[in-house]
């Protein structure tokens, strides 16, 4: 499971990576959407590296929590871009709804598995 969790944050910092390319590619250098298109890019890129070190340390409720309100605000980003583009299933637009979708479930197990670990150490022991 922590594997395919992390294949998740991988593509999460590839689709970063094709947006960084995109925008050098298809954008005039310097313009607004320039700007704003390649922090996007660094936003899917650092949310993706998040994840990958999410993966890695179940116990850490707190980055947890970060990565999934980060992933979760993500799917409505990515999905108002394929509005805002009059193509609600461009490639582009799913591929990070999806991975973001999948990153923002794998970060509430992580979540949920701090919480019960905590539960199951917080019971006081019953025997005498």
């Amino acid at each position: 499971m922590r594997r395919i969790d992390r294949i998740f944050g991988w593509l999460l910092v590839a689709g970063a990576a094709g947006h960084t390319a995109g925008t050098i590619m298809w954008t005039q250098p310097m313009s607004g959407i320039f700007i704003w298109s390649l922090g996007s890019a660094l936003a899917a890129g650092l949310l993706g590296t998040l994840n990958i070190v999410r993966a890695g340390r179940p116990q850490d409720k707190t980055l947890a929590a970060i990565t999934l309100i980060g992933t979760a605000c993500w799917v409505p980003l990515a999905l108002s871009f394929g509005v805002s583009i009059g193509n609600l299933f461009d490639a582009r637009t799913l591929f990070h709804a999806i991975v973001a979708t999948a990153l923002t479930v794998f970060s509430g197990i992580t979540l949920w598995g701090c919480s019960a670990r905590e539960h199951r150490t917080a019971q006081p022991s019953t025997a005498a």
